[in-house]
């Protein structure tokens, strides 16, 4: 029997999940917190994760004591922007279990064996260190994964219309954070997922599963979900085999031919000198097929996801969920202007490890216009790793 492909032109189920703190709550599930900036509801939300957080976790009692910031303070936003963001440095420094609230942390010396489902732990990622810092550790609860997935499928939906792919081949490395969120998140949007299988450790041998798998007589896959590359003389870590590498070796011109859309995270896809859009395009050319798709997600192992850029390709979005996003001048610490960069400092709202304020390691320009996509949520452009730490540790992200 013969089995024609169809594309399914209709919105996503996606779960409904609630991100809940205090009296506050965020369907992540629903794409309209994709189309405009933060509003008030989510910002009170965040705040009330802080003032939660203050009350059950000692590092930030502590920390907030410190700076003579008061739960009543925390209230305003004013007393949120008062809170000294945290350095990578101070993060690395810390031990794996500091940043949970203190009852999390003797479940994870005893168990989680009486707790509800949700409660329990359910994923600890750490980073790679090759910052040259101490990795970094993060936790996850069933509940926080669960919200986690459902905001990546989310967006998505928002960017990503139905049918234009649906068998993807995630090439991230199983360990890393990007695998496991990769492929939750596809499946939960609608597709199959592929993982690159552990005994192919070449990107010859990963190229050989793409091009034989995803259900070859259905037309094999038709989506990547992969890390794109670094620049020469980037520092950094592989988080899997990359888009570069791939069309380096791709002879037969199968992702020219085959993959729709490709969906990059790990570190920043038009990096000077890979040209990947470019080289796609022009294998599209050569196969006589439309142009492929590119979509980049930008998140961390100790938070994610928080922005994706849309079919322009002219910046990331940033849409409300368990990650909240500032760009700090680093001189001043307050937030910068259109057109302005500054640090990525970002706030992960979930019940495990939790990140207020944390200076990632990035910088990036902060555009509120209006994307030609009609969108009007701000982006995120050019983001680069600050490679000069003590940049972090005497600006807005050292806590001074």
């Amino acid at each position: 029997m013969n089995i024609a492909r169809e594309t399914i032109m209709q919105q996503p189920a996606l779960p409904r999940r609630l991100l809940e703190f205090g009296t506050s709550e965020l369907d992540v599930s629903d794409t309209r917190n994709d189309a405009e900036p933060y509003t008030d509801e989510y910002h009170e939300l965040c705040r009330n994760f802080v003032r939660e957080t203050v009350e059950v976790c000692g590092f930030y009692r502590e920390r907030v004591r410190r700076a003579g910031i008061s739960l009543e303070d925390l209230e305003s936003a004013a007393g949120f922007e008062a809170i000294p963001p945290l350095s990578s440095g101070e993060v690395s420094a810390l031990d794996d279990s500091v940043l949970l609230p203190d009852e999390t942390r003797q479940h994870l010396k005893t168990g989680f064996f009486g707790l509800p489902e949700e409660r329990k732990m359910w994923r600890k990622f750490t980073t790679s260190g090759s910052s040259g810092l101490k990795p970094k550790v993060s936790y996850y609860t069933k509940a926080d994964w669960e919200v986690l997935v459902a905001t990546g499928a989310r967006f998505l939906a928002s960017y990503v219309a139905p049918g234009t792919m649906t068998r993807v081949f995630n090439c991230f490395s199983g360990g890393h954070v990007g695998a496991k969120f990769q492929e939750d998140g596809i499946s939960t949007y609608g597709c199959s997922v592929e993982g690159a299988h552990i005994s192919r450790t070449t990107p010859a041998a990963v190229l050989e599963q793409l091009m034989r798998g995803g259900a070859l007589e259905l037309g094999g896959f038709d989506g990547l979900a992969i890390p794109p590359g670094l620049a020469k003389g980037s520092p950094g870590a592989s988080k899997g085999t990359n888009l570069d590498s791939l069309l380096n070796l791709d002879a037969d011109n199968f992702i020219g031919k085959n993959i729709r859309v490709i969906i990059t995270s790990g570190s920043p896809r038009d990096a000077a000198g890979l040209n990947l859009k470019e080289r796609v395009w022009e294998a599209n050319e050569l196969a006589g097929a439309p142009k492929t798709k590119f979509f980049e997600m930008y998140g961390f192992s100790e938070s994610l996801p928080n922005a994706i850029d849309c079919e322009h390709n002219v910046g990331l979005h940033l849409g409300a969920g368990p990650t909240y996003t500032e760009v700090l001048d680093e001189k001043t610490g307050k937030h910068v202007r259109n057109g302005e960069r500054g640090f990525v400092v970002i706030t992960g709202i979930r019940s495990g490890s939790r990140f207020i304020r944390y200076a990632v390691g990035d910088e990036a320009t902060y555009v509120t216009e209006p994307c030609p996509c009609g969108r009007t949520s701000p982006r995120l452009q050019n983001i680069q790793r600050v490679v000069e730490l003590e940049r972090l540790q005497q600006g807005c992200g050292g806590g001074v």
